[in-house]
């Protein structure tokens, strides 16, 4: 089940987004959930409903601020897919703290919801995706979407991992085993001692590459262009 939440302080907008929802093609209701949120009370109440999917959260609302609520439910553990509503077209330069997936205007919903929606969709799918990695003497099932990066140090991989009961894992498994099985999730080996999940990947440059989270990794000089292009390629089939 594909758990989608609405939350805006207008009651009339956020039932007119959940009909349009529930009209597209790739809505199938039996396998997903539309719940919509609009009094202050409740959205006073949002830091417990951390188990969403899909999150479309009007940046302003009444007394409360939008991107301050993604901060708060990011640290509470939601690590679904945030879909920022806004009034005008606008894109706050804060918003990849909290990993801000897209951007959705008011006045565009027609035009932009069934491509989001659809990219939001394969998102999901991506984040349930696992990937088997021996660490640490067992075999775990590792969850794709939450694989920040992975951190190579002599014969020890380090696995970074957000929104999980374990924020990293250690393994023996070679960078390049671990980069030959990720890679077709979207990791990119942007130095000889770093792979990096694209998902989380805020900007790629020469002097490093900075993630979502704000931390900046190293990047490696001789297939930087390589990576560049690869990363906006990435980049251009997301949107």
């Amino acid at each position: 089940m594909i758990r989608i939440l609405i939350v805006d302080d207008d009651p009339a907008f956020g039932n007119m987004l959940a009909e349009k929802l529930h009209g597209l093609p790739l809505y199938h209701s039996k396998a997903m959930m539309t719940q919509c949120l609009n009094e202050p009370a409740q959205i006073e109440e949002m830091a417990r409903y951390t188990d969403c999917d899909i999150l479309f959260l009007d940046i302003e609302l009444g007394n409360e601020n939008g991107m301050a609520l993604a901060r708060r439910l990011r640290l509470a553990g939601m690590d679904g897919v945030l879909i920022f509503v806004t009034r005008f077209k606008e894109y706050a330069p804060e918003g990849y703290e909290v990993g801000a997936f897209r951007y959705l205007a008011k006045n565009e919903v027609d035009a932009k919801l069934p491509g989001y929606f659809a990219a939001a969709l394969e998102a999901c799918r991506q984040r349930r995706r696992k990937v088997d990695i021996l660490c640490e003497g067992e075999t775990v099932p590792v969850p794709v979407g939450a694989l920040t990066y992975i951190e190579s140090n002599g014969h020890i991989q380090t696995l970074h991992l957000e929104g999980t009961g374990r924020n990293t894992l250690q393994t023996r498994v070679t960078l390049g085993k671990l980069e030959e099985l990720l890679q077709p999730f979207g990791f990119l080996r942007i130095h000889k001692g770093y792979l990096v999940n694209m998902a989380h990947l805020h900007s790629l440059k020469s002097t490093g590459a900075q993630l979502c989270s704000g931390l900046v990794l190293p990047v490696g000089s001789s297939n930087y262009r390589r990576n560049k292009e690869r990363y906006l390629l990435w980049r251009a089939q997301q949107a």
